[in-house]
């Protein structure tokens, strides 16, 4: 095994450290030899980009396991390719006419524009109660009886939800909801538990919204923690559900957050029992256009009419949120978005391709560019440090430069970054995205420096021998040193 001694030796070689300041160099030193560190991967790089000017690298050209550090890729090729004014539509549609007897011989449609919002607790003011609007605009139209149904159609993003190289333990969790052509409160469902019982049992309660033929298989236990330790498991479209772990003892309403199997049928389902509260009579249930299709049903061609669109948040709202809270169903609804502005096929093999084309184009080299979701959630994802710092030297000059960057979480003041370097000299110099799966710790944005210069780092760990506390602790020292650069 070589030592570490030799390792840094090799790095200062190739000029890892040529052009950084003794601090800067020092800082590095020390995280290389850290024993943390021993069986690690690790990628950095700093770019002065007021002057152009290297400040120091690690194996920047190293690719790595970005985690969350992949939405600002997203974020910044969905940004240059849709423009921060862009809005999905939501259309409600029929088919049909409207009779003498206030009968629709017809069916409603809910046609999904890709909206990852639509519902969202953080749009409630966008939204208002838009399934009342709907059903409210219908009944306007003089309707009191419906010969069809509503049919929810999602057919803008591909029938595959989840992109392939995501794992099944993270499948049934809020996290890991995938994206719908018709999405509705962010694909995300809360379980409440209940562990007041005997021994370590405990009991579902509730589960909202209300989700038809969904069910769950508690093996939830009662445990001594503070903290949620249960997981869901299920795919989309599986109407069963299997939720193992452990939640604290002694908790009534305990919540527990997973992902809906089918958001355009549970949005179909929502608008049928809404028609039906205000006294419609629908002749037959809600559905979508993929079950239709799986149960053989010729789907009609006739002409629809819009009755009422409702319209997302722009495109920069949207990518504030993502990259301010790392909402992962966000990232992956602007890769499907992208896929779909580039080659007219929503779905995450579209947007991916058409992502590393973009920057390929802008003459970043590509090699070791792994892109394979949107939010960083695949493992197979692979990223340089020089590669992120070259896309945000590249935003950097874009004429949407300070769009992107105030998207971006400040340390220890906003979103992601708010515990990050508290009350230290880069406290609120920091404006960066943070990533963090299972032994990868990530960090890449924007520094501004006692010089007043701004510098674009990236630093990617892998598979470190220490907590990913511990592991932040290492890289904010990096970090904060970059802040302190006076020349």
């Amino acid at each position: 095994m070589r030592s570490l001694l030799f390792i840094i030796a090799v790095l200062l070689s190739v000029g890892g450290f040529s052009q950084t300041t003794k601090e800067v160099k020092l800082a590095l030193k020390s995280l290389v030899a850290d024993e943390d560190l021993k069986n690690a991967s690790i990628s950095f790089y700093a770019l002065d980009v007021d002057s152009n000017k290297m400040i120091g690298g690690i194996s920047s050209s190293r690719s790595l396991v970005p985690a969350s550090t992949m939405k600002l890729v997203t974020t910044a090729t969905a940004l240059e390719i849709l423009g921060p004014n862009k809005r999905f539509p939501t259309r409600i549609k029929y088919t049909g006419k409207i009779d003498s007897n206030c009968v629709l011989n017809g069916n409603i449609y809910i046609d999904g524009g890709g909206d990852p919002c639509l519902g969202s607790d953080r749009f409630k003011r966008q939204y208002g109660n838009f399934i009342n609007k709907w059903a409210t605009a219908i009944l306007n139209l003089g309707i009191d009886s419906i010969n069809g149904r509503v049919i929810a159609d999602a057919t803008i993003f591909d029938e595959q939800m989840i992109p392939a190289t995501w794992i099944w333990a993270d499948l049934g969790n809020y996290y890991g909801a995938g994206p719908s052509g018709l999405s509705i409160y962010e694909n995300k469902c809360k379980v409440e538990f209940s562990s007041l019982g005997k021994g370590d049992s405990t009991e579902i309660t509730c589960v909202y919204p209300y989700i038809p033929n969904l069910k769950f298989e508690n093996g939830v236990k009662g445990m001594i923690t503070h903290k949620d330790l249960s997981y869901i498991f299920g795919a989309p479209y599986q109407e069963s559900r299997i939720v193992k772990g452990g939640i604290p003892t002694n908790k009534e309403n305990f919540m527990v957050k997973g992902s809906v199997p089918d958001p355009a049928y549970l949005t179909a389902f929502e608008l049928d029992m809404e028609l039906r509260g205000l006294g419609i009579k629908l002749a037959n249930p809600s559905t979508t256009i993929r079950r239709l299709k799986n149960d053989e049903v010729v789907i009609s061609k006739e002409k629809k009419r819009t009755i009422l669109t409702t319209w997302s948040p722009k495109l920069i709202d949207i990518i504030t949120l993502t990259n301010m809270h790392s909402i992962n169903l966000y990232a992956e609804h602007l890769m499907n978005q992208i896929g779909l502005n580039r080659y007219g096929s929503g779905d995450v093999g579209s947007g991916t391709q058409a992502t590393t084309l973009f920057w390929k184009q802008k003459e970043l080299d590509v090699d070791g560019f792994y892109v394979n979701d949107g939010s960083g959630l695949s493992r197979f994802n692979g990223v340089t440090a020089k590669q992120l710092v070259g896309i945000l030297k590249y935003m950097n000059e874009s004429k949407y430069k300070d769009l992107f960057f105030k998207s971006l979480p400040v340390s220890g003041k906003s979103g992601t970054m708010r515990n990050f370097a508290k009350g230290t000299v880069a406290h609120g110099k920091i404006s960066a995205k943070s990533g963090t799966m299972t032994r990868v710790k990530s960090y890449a944005g924007y520094v501004t420096a006692k010089n007043k210069h701004r510098i674009a780092f990236a630093i990617i760990a892998n598979n470190y021998n220490c907590t990913s506390f511990e592991m932040k602790k290492k890289m904010e020292k990096i970090i904060i040193k970059l802040a302190e650069l006076e020349k």
